[in-house]
């Protein structure tokens, strides 16, 4: 039976190690500030700087929890690929066995008294004499770096008591399901502290105890590497598309890891027992521990190595959002670049996709309805990742060997996607300009409405599915609108002639006027593009009079 003082030691000694972990990485967080940013920015243009960025840092902050939270921020902000950031993981995991070394080289064997005391002391006078300056979080990342240690003391004294108490190395059973079921407490201790080092030093402490053996406290470290992926998996929560595939990629990692470690348990030990007397190290288990630790992390690197590739093109078919679902191209299939005519046909799919997409921000804009403008300065993005992918293929298009037919049709898309792209832009500034712009008189209103409702029905007929009327065509789209707009632009300045709108309000008008008419024409120029490009790709000839207005309007 565990007495009620050697129960509070474990409590109070897990409290203790955890406060240290938060003291110390906090400080080395803001003592590095831009440092951490720089070195992951900078050392990860390659697998393996990738892997020794995460390594280095998580050995300066004793925390992969830390690293990885802090390399799904990066990821989620734009700093970090996808594909550099899954070795900052790797590396990370590598890194925190740093900790185990630390507890069983000088946590379990040098008295606590002749540094951590004093470093505690020295380290809460400096953060109490700097605390508006990087000085009191480096006294901070020192007080932290002491309270470790005070922590480890603490847990080795309270399991030498329970030691004589209980017998947990009941728990565990020879086979598999002892391994197992030591797994799942050390996944527990780590899912409840939130820190596999706390668990490590757990295990480390029980191990030198004579608590448990080695075998199951080599367990309890696998439980505890695995549950280190409820923190990944806590920070990607809202996060973006790429930051959720970092965490899986954690996920995975460990995951894999820990199976691996599980099968072949009994050889890695071994394994552990041989490089121990290779290096001459101390026979003790809490080294042999710390030591399989380590094994254990780079044999999983070792394993992910050639399997990062696919684990990272499997990763970008997962967790797409709508946004990136609308980004990839539909039509742009490589093998009908051989085919100059499918090819053509299916850059101008493509692009009627791009049309619609582009316009559909302009229709949303004018709508009756207020216009989400989050969600169209997320189609915008759409727009330009789009048109760049339409034109890397027109590119690829055009270098094969072509008809002059459709060589000629090929100049044409370049300036469609600027179109395009233009009057995505627009549209994402349109809701802002017609919330500025003030209220007209009845008349002048009506005109103004007539005007808009004319636009975004010639914006509908060109993107909508139905056939167009047989009597629509650019130059009479074009015609429809600017009878609208004059009507409407002459009314308003003769009201700002006259001093019945003011300069600010006649300014916020002409404005809403510019930008719709802006748009209107790019939509009508493109569409006359999209028919040069359709007449190619379906072998006619383009009207001589239709092509000689391309850009005239």
């Amino acid at each position: 039976m565990i007495s009620f003082t050697s129960f509070g030691q474990l409590i109070g000694g897990v409290g203790l190690f955890l406060l240290g972990m938060m003291l110390m990485t906090d400080g080395l967080k803001i003592a590095a500030g831009r440092t951490l940013k720089t070195l992951l920015e900078r050392w990860t243009d390659s697998s393996v700087h990738g892997m020794l960025s995460g390594v280095l840092l998580t050995a300066l902050v004793q925390s992969s929890s830390a690293v990885t939270v802090a390399a799904i921020g990066f990821v989620n902000a734009g700093m970090l690929t996808l594909e550099r950031s899954v070795w900052v993981i790797f590396g990370s995991n590598i890194g925190t066995t740093m900790t185990g070394w630390l507890v069983a080289l000088v946590g379990l064997k040098v008295d606590v008294g002749l540094f951590a005391y004093p470093a505690i002391g020295v380290g809460m006078f400096v953060k109490l004499t700097g605390m508006e300056n990087k000085r009191g979080a480096i006294g901070q990342t020192l007080a932290g770096f002491g309270m470790i240690f005070v922590g480890i003391a603490v847990l080795k004294d309270a399991f030498e008591g329970v030691a004589q108490t209980i017998d947990l190395s009941g728990l565990y059973t020879d086979g598999l399901l002892g391994v197992v079921t030591f797994v799942g407490i050390g996944f527990l201790m780590t899912l409840l502290t939130q820190a596999s080092a706390a668990a490590i030093s757990i295990a480390l402490t029980a191990a030198a105890g004579n608590l448990i053996g080695l075998e199951p406290a080599a367990a309890l470290v696998i439980g505890a590497n695995i549950g280190t992926t409820s923190t990944a998996l806590l920070a990607s929560i809202g996060a973006t598309p790429n930051a959720k595939r970092v965490a899986a990629s954690h996920v995975v990692f460990n995951l894999l890891t820990g199976l691996v470690a599980v099968i072949i348990l009994p050889i890695m030990l071994r394994i552990v027992l041989i490089i121990e007397n290779l290096m001459e190290l101390s026979p003790d288990v809490a080294t042999s521990l710390a030591l399989f630790h380590t094994v254990f992390n780079v044999l999983g690197v070792m394993l992910i190595w050639p399997l990062t590739g696919r684990l990272v093109k499997w990763l970008q078919t997962h967790f797409v959002s709508l946004e990136e679902d609308l980004s990839r191209p539909r039509f742009l299939d490589k093998t009908a670049l051989v085919v100059p005519s499918l090819g053509l046909e299916s850059l101008m799919l493509e692009l009627s996709r791009l049309q619609g997409i582009a316009i559909g921000i302009v229709a949303a804009a004018l709508g009756p309805l207020p216009a989400d403008r989050q969600d169209l300065r997320q189609r915008l993005h759409v727009v330009e990742t789009l048109s760049l992918r339409i034109g890397e293929y027109a590119r690829k298009l055009y270098q094969v060997a072509l008809p002059p037919a459709v060589s000629d049709a090929l100049t044409h898309p370049y300036r469609a996607l600027q179109h395009f792209e233009e009057i995505a832009r627009i549209g994402v500034e349109l809701p802002q300009i017609r919330a500025d712009r003030p209220a007209l008189d009845p008349h002048t209103e009506h005109l103004m409405e007539t005007y808009l409702n004319t636009v975004v029905a010639e914006l509908k007929i060109m993107t909508s599915a139905d056939p167009m009327p047989a009597d629509w065509s650019p130059q009479s789209a074009l015609e429809r609108v600017r009878t609208a707009y004059n009507p409407i632009k002459a009314a308003l300045l003769t009201a700002g002639s006259r001093g019945e709108v003011t300069l600010p309000q006649l300014e916020n008008s002409i404005a809403l006027l510019e930008h719709v008419q802006a748009c209107a024409k790019r939509a009508i120029k493109a569409e006359r593009r999209l028919r040069m490009i359709r007449a190619a790709a379906q072998g006619l000839d383009q009207p001589q009079s239709e092509t000689s207005q391309t850009d005239d309007a």
